[in-house]
Formats: C-alpha cells, structure tokens, sequence
C-alpha cells in the first residue's frame, strides 16, 4: 500500500474506532448520558467536582463553544451538572458536580472501563504504551 493510501487508511480506521466506541456506548440504554456528556461528567470528577469553566471543557475535549455550552446545557437539565457564574470574574461561567452525578460515577466508570478491556484485548501491556505513545503523537501534530 502506497504511504498515502496507508495514511489516509489510519485516519479512517482511527474514525471508525471512534465512531463505534460511541455506538457501544449509546446502545446501553441504561446508560443516563452521552458518551460525550460522559466525557464531561468523568472530567469534572477528576477536578474533584468543579469548577470547570467553559472555556477549560472546550480545550479538554477540544470542541467549540457552541458544542461545549450544549453539552453542559443537557447535562444541567438532566440534573448532573449544576452551572454558577464565577464570583470573581462574572463573565465566567463554571460547571460543577451534583450529588445525582456523583450517584451514577460508579456505572459510567464500570461501563467505561468495560469499553476498554474490549478495545485492548489481545494486546500486550508494552503494545499497549506504544499505542498511547503513538496517538498522543498524533493528536499532538494536529492540535
């Protein structure tokens, strides 16, 4: 295979992989979220439940602000995320936690970790590292 059919041929595979992990994950009807609400929920989490300003959510997950706003906008009807305007900087508009949220982490976290076992079956731990390596490479060349 020619270099740039090989590489047009990763960028497509590297989107099908990313379509069909968000297909595995929408087929849990259970499930209350997007996969990428999930995103949202799973990020505040680790920032020990907010703040999280829109601008910080539209840089981690590289999104516009448009689809940023939308995502914490559903996920504030929903009730997991509750938003407050910043008190030092009204401008700003932070994201938090909510008890509801921190109620379902459990499932998303189990789902989640699910998802990857099924992606990195078969591969050893060093194929593993050096399929991180390589990605983060990629996603760095494009960032």
């Amino acid at each position: 295979m020619e270099t740039m059919q090989r590489r047009q041929a990763i960028s497509f595979l590297m989107k099908l992989i990313a379509d069909r992990v968000s297909t595995l994950f929408s087929l849990h009807a259970d499930m209350p979220v997007t996969a990428a609400q999930s995103r949202v929920l799973m990020y505040l989490e680790v920032k020990g439940g907010g703040p999280m300003s829109q601008r910080e959510l539209e840089e981690y997950l590289n999104v516009s602000h448009t689809t940023a706003k939308g995502l914490l906008q559903r996920l504030e009807e929903k009730g997991y995320v509750r938003t407050a305007f910043d008190s030092k900087d009204g401008r700003v508009k932070n994201a938090y936690l909510t008890d509801k949220a921190s109620q379902c982490r459990e499932e998303l976290s189990s789902l989640i970790n699910a998802l990857t076992e099924r992606m990195m079956s078969g591969l050893a731990p060093e194929e593993e590292e050096q399929l991180f390596e390589l990605l983060r490479r990629v996603f760095r060349n494009i960032k």
